[in-house]
């Protein structure tokens, strides 16, 4: 699996990425082939394992990027005092990426992905995040706060976007402010 890192092994990369996102809004991922890939990428087998051990190697590959992107946008908001704009711009990142957040966090989306994507969200806004209860109840608070946020967004997506992106992140900070001791 030795590939550079050159433009056409990125757009084969690219090309199969796309292939299994297409594919994930169609059916369950335990449903899709190494086949079914290569021939929605327009791609051959040879190629595909050139660049990946198998689908789940492929998978993780999406959910990581994506992972990173939005990562990388939450800092490049930076420090701030205003939650609800942070959360309100990391809602307008999930409504840009919407067919890959639907398809991550919705429809055919992984536990693994939910959870990890929580994890890494929460270690980004933890000082954004109005927690005040003893320490050691601390995790449980803030892992029910996140799950919560994580699932209004979820249904924020599942409804089309139905409302503002500044309505849900002010429901979102408020409802975390109402429920955090």
């Amino acid at each position: 699996m030795a590939v550079k890192n050159n433009r056409r092994a990125q757009m084969t990369r690219l090309l199969l990425k796309t292939a299994l996102t297409e594919l994930m809004r169609e059916k369950p991922f335990s449903q899709i082939t190494i086949k079914d890939i290569c021939e929605r990428a327009d791609l051959n087998r040879t190629t595909f394992y050139l660049h990946y051990t198998d689908q789940q190697a492929l998978l993780a590959d999406v959910e990581n990027e994506v992972q990173q992107k939005a990562l990388e946008y939450l800092r490049n908001i930076g420090p701030t005092d205003d939650a609800p704009g942070l959360i309100e711009a990391f809602l307008r990142y999930i409504r840009e990426h919407a067919d890959l957040f639907r398809t991550l966090l919705c429809d055919a989306g992984s536990e693994d992905f939910r959870s990890r994507f929580i994890q890494h969200t929460l270690e980004k806004s933890r000082v954004n995040i109005p927690v005040s209860c003893a320490s050691e109840e601390e995790p449980y608070v803030l892992c029910f706060l996140m799950q919560g946020s994580v699932h209004m967004i979820i249904e924020w997506i599942r409804r089309d976007f139905d409302i503002e992106a500044r309505t849900l992140a002010l429901l979102i900070y408020q409802t975390c402010h109402r429920v955090a001791p």
